[in-house]
Parts: C-alpha cells; sequence; structure tokens
C-alpha cells in the first residue's frame, strides 16, 4: 500500500477527534452569536430553519421510524444511530453555516472569550 493513503486517513481520524473534542465549544459560539444583538436577524434565520428542519426530522422519524442499527441490540446502541443521523446531517452543517455567514470580527471576539473561559 502507499504511504501516502495512510498518512491522509491518519489525517482523518485526527480530524474527526478534534472536532469532537471542540463540539462543546461549537455550540458555545453558536449560541453566543445567536444572542449577539450585531448579528443580523436574517442570519440568525438559518439557525432556526435548521431547527425547524430537525423538528421535521424527528417527527417523521416517529411517524415512519427507519434504523441503520435496530433498536433492540443494549440500551443505547440502537438509538444512538438516530442521535448521530438527526444531530450530524442537520443541526450541525445549519450551524456551521450560521457561523460562516457571521460577521468575522463578531465570530473571532466570541471565540477569544471562550478560549479565556469568559
Amino acid at each position: 500500500m502507499n504511504p501516502f493513503f495512510f498518512g491522509s486517513r491518519g489525517r482523518g481520524i485526527f480530524r474527526f477527534l478534534r472536532i469532537f473534542l471542540h463540539f462543546p465549544n461549537f455550540i458555545r459560539l453558536t449560541m453566543r452569536l445567536f444572542r449577539d444583538e450585531r448579528v443580523p436577524v436574517y442570519r440568525k434565520a438559518i439557525l432556526v430553519i435548521a431547527e425547524i428542519l430537525a423538528g421535521v426530522f424527528a417527527i417523521a422519524y416517529l411517524v415512519f421510524p427507519f434504523d441503520l442499527i435496530f433498536d433492540f441490540l443494549p440500551l443505547f446502541a440502537g438509538r444512538f444511530d438516530d442521535i448521530v443521523i438527526g444531530a450530524l446531517i442537520i443541526l450541525v452543517p445549519g450551524a456551521w453555516l450560521f457561523i460562516k455567514s457571521c460577521p468575522e470580527y463578531i465570530v473571532r471576539e466570541h471565540v477569544d472569550k471562550i478560549s479565556r473561559g469568559e
């Protein structure tokens, strides 16, 4: 096998871990930006629409359940795929798009405050 293939694959795993470790800060940043009065309302609508889509997904899932991992598995494993699908496919991209659409200086200000623990 090509050693370049293994190197690129390793970076992907580390990137996933880095994203997973920073997930709480990502949520904090999203909420801070949503509450910030300097962010225009039409940009906040991106996050609201993502939340509405997640709600529609939840209702649709209750009506037409489709599982990747069946729910008869022990305790949490069967429900974990549902949480991952709902969060990663709908909420995270919506929050990411919302953050990207916010003015950069406001995002940097909130990132600095979060990194200082404020």
